[in-house]
């Protein structure tokens, strides 16, 4: 897929397995050190989130602006002491960080995550305001193109049409994206790049049973394989 050459930013979803039970205290760990400090070499930090019913689970999205120095902002981070003091505790929580789709915005859909404020200002405790979790769900429909642009383009103008059709049941459409194509410029951190896979986030403020009709009326409709995951926003998380 070529939609990379001219997109803006990268994206990673990011999906942790991490040691049983320990899912609050990873949240606790990660929110408090590894905000701001990635932010600060250039990576904005949109969305952290827990999977209901999964104590085992962490989720989350980062947003390189500038595709070109994600390997630099990567190497920054995790050669300096930020990683260096507070990374092995974030290693022991977790037991598998491999779960990663490198992805760009469709460029059909609207904007992604453009009211997302640095959490350095950010006010209150830990530079944030917030302190309560949302009420809403997110939903992660992830469905598998085969590499078949023309998937992608179909996908997309499904995704359009669905959305229209749950509006009024309180669902928000937080972003469409597809797989970058792109290389790994950061192979100590691997991504999935044997597959092709198209992404709609869907903000949802009951229980996530409407977002996931829409999810599924775009798989029906295009035959496609879907995998979805139902994710609760931590109190941080500009995705909501």
């Amino acid at each position: 897929m070529n939609g990379a050459a001219a997109a803006t930013q990268l994206v990673e979803l990011r999906s942790y397995a991490l040691v049983p039970g320990r899912v609050e205290a990873f949240v606790e760990h990660f929110e408090r050190h590894f905000l701001a400090s990635q932010e600060e070499l250039g990576m904005d930090i949109v969305g952290q989130f827990t999977v209901p019913g999964d104590d085992a689970r962490f989720v989350w999205v980062r947003r390189f602006p500038d595709p070109a120095a994600r390997a630099e902002a990567l190497a920054s981070f995790y050669g300096g002491p930020t990683w260096k003091e507070f990374g092995p505790r974030a290693n022991e929580l977790m037991i598998d960080h491999t779960d990663v789709h490198l992805l760009v915005p469709d460029r059909s859909a609207p904007a992604f995550v453009p009211n997302h404020a640095p959490h350095a200002r950010r006010r209150g405790p830990q530079g944030d305001s917030r302190s309560e979790r949302p009420g809403s769900t997110v939903v992660a429909a992830i469905y598998d193109l085969m590499g078949d642009d023309q998937l992608r383009a179909e996908a997309a103008e499904a995704m359009a049409t669905a959305w229209h059709a749950v509006t009024g049941d309180g669902v928000t459409e937080l972003g469409r994206l597809v797989t970058a194509g792109v290389p790994n410029d950061f192979p100590r951190l691997p991504v999935h790049e044997d597959v092709t896979v198209a992404v709609w986030l869907l903000s949802d403020r009951a229980h996530g049973e409407a977002a996931n009709t829409a999810a599924e009326a775009v798989a029906d409709s295009q035959g496609l394989t879907l995998r979805t995951t139902y994710l609760a926003p931590t109190a941080r998380s500009t995705l909501r």
